[in-house]
């Protein structure tokens, strides 16, 4: 399992695994997917699992190097990229981070429950700046 898995959940979905309400396959691919049906690869070898649905829920891993590449500077041991904690503005004036992203690697500590305000920071940051006299802008 992936090593940040929210703490909550963790429990639940090894008790369900553990009771076989949820059949898991770890380290393994999708290969194939088919209107009713879709193959995956095992360490055991292929199998054909019936289906209805398939969610691609493929985990998140940031893009440094697209926040780089834009000059966002990547601060400290878990690689946080740099911005104002306040408005979320990055150090690149006019580019905002909302979301995990602005965890770094440590993708486990932002989620719907605390990331959901990081639009409200960043639009009263624009309004402040819309409402500022064009000569402040200037820096911007």
């Amino acid at each position: 399992m992936q090593p940040h898995i929210k703490y909550w959940i963790l429990p639940d979905i090894e008790n369900r695994i553990k009771n076989g309400q949820i059949t898991a396959y770890f380290n393994t691919n999708v290969t194939r997917i088919d209107p009713d049906s879709i193959t995956v690869e095992t360490p055991q070898g292929p199998r054909v699992l019936a289906n209805n649905y398939v969610f691609a829920m493929t985990g998140y891993l940031p893009d440094f190097t697209f926040l780089e590449s834009l000059g966002i500077r990547i601060e400290g041991e878990y690689r946080c990229p740099a911005c104002d904690p306040r408005s979320l503005e990055s150090n690149v004036p006019g580019i905002y981070l909302a979301g995990v992203i602005i965890a770094g690697d440590r993708t486990n500590e932002i989620f719907i429950e605390n990331g959901r305000f990081h639009g409200r920071q960043i639009a009263e940051d624009l309004k402040q700046k819309l409402q500022a006299p064009v000569s402040a802008l200037a820096g911007v």
